[in-house]
């Protein structure tokens, strides 16, 4: 007899209402403009994301390579010291820099026990990233 294997997937509630499971990564080199953005990778899909740029110049952040790269609109830019935090179903957040500086940034995430294979492509070519 065949057996059944739950795992939770992207709309089980529960796994956004419990506590998520920390997620730190600090002294992040974020590449100048003209670089590949860095890709930051989740274990599993995140519940919220906070990022944070350590920097004296400003960071495009995105969710997928296209979104912020050079011809990409599908960013937002945190500025000298800034951060922002969201609830965010994410496996992957992108980084680049808006100068030909390279810069530093801190990621903290908190994790749900979602795999990330139920998010395979981090809603790329979704509108609005990418």
């Amino acid at each position: 007899m065949a057996t059944f294997e739950y795992k939770p997937g992207l709309g089980n509630v529960g796994s956004y209402q419990a506590s998520g499971k920390p997620w730190v990564s600090s002294s992040l080199v974020v590449p100048a403009e003209d670089g590949t953005a860095l890709k930051v990778h989740f274990p599993t899909v995140t519940k919220e994301v906070t990022i944070r740029n350590d920097s004296t110049g400003s960071i495009r952040v995105g969710f997928s390579a296209l979104g912020v790269s050079g011809s990409g609109t599908n960013y937002f830019t945190l500025a000298e010291n800034g951060s922002f935090t969201a609830p965010v179903k994410v496996t992957d957040v992108f980084l680049i820099s808006d100068t030909a500086v390279a810069y530093e940034a801190t990621v903290v995430a908190a994790l749900t026990g979602i795999d990330d294979e139920f998010l395979v492509n981090n809603w790329s070519g979704s509108a609005g990233v990418g």
